[in-house]
């Protein structure tokens, strides 16, 4: 029941990262499940200063809104619970705009300084994609009995383990024959390409290099040019999520050694598909990869040697890459779609059956939601919305 005395009608506004235009550009098929799981709201609102107009996709009804019109449009639209993907500006309008009686719920998916602000405190409930991304929102002032963990999931019906020589074939050749390594990825800092780059140019010449993502490549390019590897890089902005179990069965290796993660979803994919995974030895991956059994990881994942290393023991040992495929099938299952979907679904249940805050908390959030109004412009925390406006939507 709605809080309007509307029986049957769950409505749930989401304040998403990005516009659903990069989603749909990155080959994302599956964004009605994604927001609305196991269909447990009848109505899902994205609502963002990074949309423009209104439209109809995904399940989803897509609204452009401004910093001024947030909370009218909120009110408008009357959800049962507002959900802010990511603890930055979402989280941070989510929280200044909460409406009375109505959750807020934030879930975070990155341990970057830039991607976590003060405001998670805020929210009702604080949903984490892992412990180390737990440990960086108690950090700044979230309440423990306040956070859940709800990992990212894979849906192994559509992520599994591909031998059809003639699907595997159709990826094959578009490349030169040898071994390849699957790096899947945007292309920045936190991916560390440049490493990888730095390690194929140690590699034999049988070993190629294919990068899958958006991002700018033209630095990438320019050093591999310089390490004389240029002619084993290969870039492609985006696979669409139903064809990529193909790249991941057909790859020798697959390698994204990130510099830091909220979580990696496409680790938890390449799993699925039974590939042999070498990435970095840092929180989160080594919570829920093993060294050895599930994964190669290095700890030296600045070092292209060392990546090297590992990148040719993965593909080369065939003992070696057999059983780390084979334990990276067993931690897929732990994060299989309908599973975590249904995790997901009880937090939601949890939220909308939340008592009403407590004096002290009340007095909290109405201190900190005047502070907000008193700064007027609120220069501050919606710098970064601004910038993300200019940069994603001109």
């Amino acid at each position: 029941m709605r809080g309007d005395g509307v029986t049957g009608s769950r409505r749930l506004v989401v304040i998403p990262s990005d516009p659903i235009a990069t989603y749909e550009r990155a080959g994302y098929d599956a964004l009605d499940r994604y927001f609305n799981p196991l269909r447990f709201f009848e109505e899902v609102f994205a609502v963002s200063p990074l949309e423009r107009g209104e439209r109809r996709a995904h399940g989803l009804t897509i609204i452009g809104v401004t910093r001024a019109r947030m909370g009218s449009v909120l009110r408008e639209l009357r959800p049962d619970v507002v959900r802010a993907y990511g603890g930055h500006w979402p989280a941070y309008l989510a929280c200044r705009h909460r409406l009375d009686g109505v959750p807020v719920l934030v879930s975070v998916h990155d341990t970057h300084e830039s991607m976590v602000r003060r405001w998670v405190r805020y929210a009702d409930l604080v949903l984490c994609v892992s412990r180390a991304v737990e440990r960086r929102v108690l950090a700044f002032g979230a309440e423990p009995r306040r956070i859940r963990l709800l990992p990212n999931r894979v849906d192994t019906t559509v992520f599994r383990r591909v031998t059809d020589p003639a699907a595997i074939g159709t990826v094959a050749s578009r490349f030169p024959p040898g071994r390849h390594i699957l790096h899947v990825g945007r292309k920045t800092a936190q991916k560390n390409l440049d490493t990888l780059i730095g390690a194929l140019a140690m590699l034999p010449e049988e070993y190629s290099a294919v990068f899958v993502g958006m991002g700018e490549d033209a630095s990438y390019r320019a050093l591999a040019a310089r390490l004389g590897v240029a002619d084993r890089c290969f870039w492609l902005e985006a696979v669409a999520n139903a064809d990529l179990p193909v790249w991941y069965s057909w790859s020798d290796c697959f390698c994204v050694p990130s510099r830091w993660e909220g979580f990696g979803t496409v680790f938890i994919e390449a799993a699925a598909c039974g590939a042999a995974i070498v990435t970095s030895d840092i929180a989160p991956m080594n919570e829920f990869l093993t060294h050895g059994q599930s994964a190669c990881l290095v700890r030296t994942y600045e070092d292209p040697a060392a990546l090297a290393a590992a990148i040719r023991r993965a593909s080369e040992d065939e003992a070696y890459r057999s059983l780390i495929a084979a334990g990276a099938l067993e931690v897929a299952g732990r994060f299989e779609r309908t599973r975590v979907d249904a995790l997901e679904v009880d937090m939601y249940r949890e939220a909308l059956a939340l008592a009403p805050p407590r004096p002290r908390r009340r007095l909290e959030l109405a201190v900190w939601r005047a502070e907000e109004a008193i700064r007027g412009v609120v220069r501050g925390p919606f710098n970064s919305v601004r910038r993300a406006v200019r940069a994603r939507v001109g």
